[in-house]
């Protein structure tokens, strides 16, 4: 009977354990931003992180010039998502490793423009794109 209640105790952490590391994707307080597949898929780790993130331009077809908090790196293309959320969230390989596209699984970017620290890189491709079809029309 004296072992009884550390048995029990060690039972209901382990159990909490279990409940906790089994959750698809970490609580951040945003619901409509935890229900996309994307923040399921990309951050079950609980590796994605709030940060301030900048687009800087485009590298080519495949990458993406990017400024997450003061480091600039280049990352693929692939890897940004738009998001309904009033942040960047940077989610990566290894939370303690170098701000670089090897460690970087995925950038979210809020959707809206109002609540943007960094442009939506569709929206900068299609006002350039604008931009460029009045010009070659005048």
């Amino acid at each position: 009977m004296r072992y009884l209640n550390p048995i029990i105790r060690l039972t209901l952490v382990l159990l909490l354990l279990s409940v906790s590391s089994s959750s698809p994707a970490h609580d951040v307080g945003e619901p409509a931003l935890e229900q996309l597949p994307i923040w399921k898929r990309c951050c079950a780790d609980h590796d994605c992180v709030a940060q301030r993130v900048r687009i800087i331009g485009n590298q080519g077809n495949e990458k993406v010039s990017v400024e997450i908090e003061g480091t600039q790196t280049k990352v693929d293309k692939e890897k940004l998502s738009s998001v309904p959320s009033p942040r960047a969230w940077v989610c990566y390989v290894d939370p303690n490793g170098a701000i670089a596209n090897e460690n970087i699984r995925c950038i979210l970017l809020p959707e809206k423009s109002s609540t943007v620290e960094a442009p939506n890189p569709l929206t900068t491709l299609l006002r350039s794109l604008r931009s460029y079809l009045k010009e070659k029309q005048q």
